[in-house]
């Protein structure tokens, strides 16, 4: 059965990793934008009660927006099993890489660049009860070598950035293909390009 999720009429609040992130989206988006900080992987049960209002909150696109990184995979995971259908939002490590030391972040984003993602390249899931509905299969990608083949992964890493997913193995790139409802058409058009 197909269950389609679309944005809502709605105020967007951002689930993001901690006050930087905040900081940051309020310089992209303004002062008053809504924020709700995990403070890290272990997301107390105050913090999921929230995130549980404002999903359920007709008034609010509620929108994932984690830093690039094994940390905020874990978060992006947790949040995304615990809320089927939720947006989300990617960022590449390009984006998010520090100007001179630190770690990657959304807090290191450039405020226009974020502003125009969040216009662009909300990610809403189409097929959140796995449905495989006009799915793209394993087997299409071993046809278009993204996988089994040396050169897979970085192509992977390629089409994710074109599509605005987050760079992942095999399988994983094929979920999320399928949840943001990538096409076979539109994948073996970036495939191409590679040619």
């Amino acid at each position: 059965m197909l269950i389609a999720y679309g944005p809502k009429n709605e105020e967007k609040c951002f689930i993001v990793e901690g006050k930087d992130d905040t900081a940051r989206l309020r310089l992209a988006l303004g002062p008053k934008q809504l924020t709700i900080e995990t403070g890290g992987s272990r997301i107390s049960p105050q913090v999921l009660a929230k995130i549980k209002r404002f999903f359920a909150d007709d008034n609010y696109q509620l929108i994932l927006l984690t830093d690039p990184d094994y940390q905020g995979k874990r978060i992006r995971k947790k949040i995304t099993a615990l809320f089927p259908g939720i947006a989300e939002l990617f960022l590449t490590r390009e984006q998010a890489h520090p100007l001179h030391s630190g770690s990657l972040g959304v807090e290191n984003a450039d405020p226009k660049v974020l502003a125009d993602l969040i216009r662009t390249n909300i990610k809403t899931p189409v097929f959140a009860d796995g449905s495989e509905n006009d799915s793209l299969t394993i087997s299409d990608l071993y046809d278009l070598q993204l996988i089994g083949k040396p050169e897979s992964a970085a192509k992977r890493a390629v089409l994710a950035e074109k599509f605005h997913l987050q760079a992942a193995n095999g399988k994983q790139f094929l979920k999320e293909l399928n949840l943001f409802s990538v096409s076979k058409k539109d994948l073996e058009r970036a495939v191409e390009k590679f040619e």
